[in-house]
């Protein structure tokens, strides 16, 4: 796709690989502590854009966002410059196909939220083919909301040697501790699922508040419980793309979950 403001024509990958001798990993660190250092480049270019809702589409690379600095340190100056900033997490849904790889990447999406410090909302994305590696062990709310991992520890005494067993309850009770994440569901060819996932980014940084914006309001709306949207997140989802044997016992699971959740 065609960009309003092309970072290429800052600093190119191919350019710092060739000039440096690096590899495509250290290659995007460069640009990326390059693009801070000229980030009035970027404030400039953004200017003609004042009345937009600008998307920024960042590389993948995950060690930009979970323990390098310069990400952090461009949207933060970002964020001097009255922009509204949510990042927006994309994880591939296949990380739920297995416990280790779900806890990989519940551990990366929780690592880039306290380093990237922005309103954030992971997303697991191409939940259609949810089940395309095989049956989930769980129901999709599990995966969704994060809820109590011990009950993955089974599995990954499975999938790992017994020698692990102590790292893998280390992590899951650093993720239940921090008790930050949660995923929102993504199928990009459903225009219903599109629209509710950019309806809750709106809600994030509060653009749906238009001139009567305030953190307070954004944080007292997105804490209040909303069960007809909580359905639409979790249980309608599953009943769309994720085999069940019982459809009923994962609804009235759901039910159960939403009055503890209130109480």
């Amino acid at each position: 796709y065609i960009c309003d403001v092309d970072v290429n024509k800052l600093v190119t990958l191919d350019d710092v690989m060739n000039q440096f001798k690096l590899g495509p990993n250290g290659g995007l660190m460069y640009c990326m502590e390059y693009l801070e250092k000229n980030v009035d480049w970027l404030e400039e270019k953004l200017k003609d854009y004042q009345d937009h809702y600008i998307l920024f589409d960042c590389p993948g690379q995950v060690e930009l966002y979970t323990h390098h600095y310069s990400m952090r340190n461009i949207v933060q100056q970002l964020s001097k410059y009255a922009y509204r900033l949510t990042a927006v997490h994309l994880i591939d849904s296949f990380y739920c196909s297995s416990a280790t790889n779900y806890v990989s990447a519940v551990l990366l999406s929780l690592s880039t939220m306290l380093n990237i410090e922005l309103p954030h909302i992971n997303v697991l994305s191409k939940i259609d083919l949810i089940e395309k590696y095989g049956k989930l062990d769980f129901n999709l709310e599990y995966y969704a909301n994060v809820m109590d991992l011990k009950y993955l520890k089974k599995q990954l005494s499975k999938e790992l040697s017994k020698k692990y067993r102590k790292l893998n309850a280390a992590l899951c009770e650093i993720v239940e501790e921090f008790n930050l994440v949660s995923f929102q569901t993504l199928n990009i060819q459903d225009k219903e699922s599109v629209f509710k996932l950019l309806k809750l980014i709106d809600k994030t940084n509060g653009f749906c508040f238009g001139g009567e914006y305030s953190a307070s309001s954004v944080l007292e709306s997105i804490n209040t419980p909303d069960i007809e949207y909580e359905y639409n997140r979790i249980a309608a989802v599953q009943e769309k793309y994720v085999e069940s044997d019982d459809i009923d016992e994962v609804l009235k699971e759901f039910v159960d979950h939403m009055k503890q959740e209130q109480q």
